[in-house]
């Protein structure tokens, strides 16, 4: 009989790799920003995309903003009738963005989500509290990026320090699993 992680468990390892996020020296961050960044622009799978799927960085997250619009690129922004994030294409930081439903700046109303087809073709870069080497994912909480990532057909990459590599994580069932992961220090096929 498999054996799904509790929410006490999930909760526990958010913690614990939040603060080993958080410990970072902001000079050190920015620096493993643009290691995560070359990195990224070395994948044949980032090479080969016309469209990538990127986040704006939440707390100590990993900054990609200096790829934004070197591929045709796409945000998440929550939609109350979906109970989730659709993707939308922008073209200007300043113009294209609001504050969204967590406080992270999202596509503004006015712009067009694109639908599941187009979706299917981008490469999507995810954030992620901690992964494992095998692509397993641990999250923010509630599964948002995991409804968001259903049916696409490129594997995704998530995009973390290498502090918030974890020998292991517990999978539950909705999980899905990464294709790559990104750290300042390397490159992980999963």
């Amino acid at each position: 009989m498999e054996q799904y992680p509790s929410d006490q468990e999930k909760s526990h390892l958010r913690t614990f790799y939040n603060a080993r996020r958080k410990a970072l020296e902001p000079a050190l961050r920015q620096r493993n920003d643009r290691e995560i960044c070359a990195g990224i622009k070395r994948l044949p799978e980032y090479l080969a995309a016309e469209c990538a799927a990127f986040f704006i960085p939440w707390g100590a997250e990993p900054d990609l903003r200096e790829l934004f619009f070197e591929k045709r690129t796409f945000l998440p922004r929550f939609s109350a009738e979906l109970e989730g994030y659709e993707m939308v294409e922008i073209t200007d930081l300043k113009r294209d963005l609001l504050p969204g439903k967590y406080g992270i700046p999202e596509p503004a109303p006015h712009l067009e989500a694109v639908g599941g087809s187009f979706r299917k073709e981008m490469l999507f870069l995810v954030p992620a509290v901690a992964c494992s080497a095998a692509g397993v994912r641990l999250g923010r909480g509630g599964g948002f990026y995991d409804r968001l990532l259903a049916g696409i057909e490129k594997k995704p990459v998530a995009v973390i320090y290498s502090c918030q590599l974890a020998p292991s994580l517990p999978c539950a069932r909705h999980d899905l699993p990464m294709g790559i992961i990104v750290t300042e220090n390397n490159v992980v096929y999963c």
